[in-house]
């Protein structure tokens, strides 16, 4: 799984080309991508030395039309194809678009578009979905799991505020408040105290999406 950074992501070739089938055209501009994700993930050797030789043979600053092999080209665009793919950031695959067999990038994958659909989001932000998604990966939390352990939405200016008001909604939505009952939430002193149980003793923490608004997710 690669993690990359909210800066790498911010800079991160998306559409990495649109406008042709040629491999001549591809090599290039694929090679140039490949780089810039060894130096991201500190992966030099991302691109092998045999692919290596066979780039700078075919499509190098010194390469010339008599260096060119057709062949050898499909193989190194193979290799690079496979190598962008193994680079995608968590969620993320190398390839065609599905509606344009010209357009090679990195696309959302099928498994965590469902799993950003049951989360209620949508929308076509690749960078703040890689961000989400590697944040997300990082706790715990697959397309597997995540209908399960899901828990709806918080709001509140920050982690802690948000957290204090879920609580609170959640003792009012299980019927407990007005009970007196030697048990969650009495047992807390206020509902930020709630709160902390809730984390020590579910699992349940949060995940800014931004604007004052969080998901909320427990461990399953």
């Amino acid at each position: 799984m690669n993690h990359y950074t909210p800066e790498q992501l911010a800079a991160f070739p998306w559409l990495v080309s649109c406008d042709t089938l040629r491999p001549e055209d591809l090599l290039p501009k694929f090679w140039s991508v490949a780089e810039s994700c060894a130096v991201w993930l500190d992966r030099p050797q991302l691109l092998n030395a045999e692919t290596l030789a066979s780039l700078t043979k075919l499509v190098g600053e010194d390469s010339s039309q008599a260096d060119w092999d057709d062949e050898e080209a499909a193989e190194t665009l193979q290799e690079l194809f496979d190598a962008l793919n193994d680079a995608a950031p968590v969620g993320f695959y190398f390839g065609a678009s599905v509606g344009d067999g010209a357009a090679f990038g990195f696309w959302l994958g099928d498994d965590w578009r469902d799993a950003l659909e049951t989360l209620g989001l949508d929308g076509d932000d690749p960078t703040g979905w890689a961000e989400l998604i590697g944040r997300l990966d990082a706790d715990g939390i697959d397309p597997d799991n995540v209908g399960d352990s899901y828990q709806g939405r918080a709001f509140g200016y920050s982690e802690q505020s948000a957290g204090t008001e879920y609580a609170a909604q959640l003792a009012e939505d299980c019927g407990d408040l007005g009970r007196e009952q030697q048990r969650w939430p009495f047992t807390c002193i206020d509902w930020s105290a709630a709160w902390e149980v809730l984390q020590i003793g579910d699992g349940y923490r949060l995940h800014d999406i931004g604007g004052g608004d969080w998901l909320v997710f427990r461990s399953v």
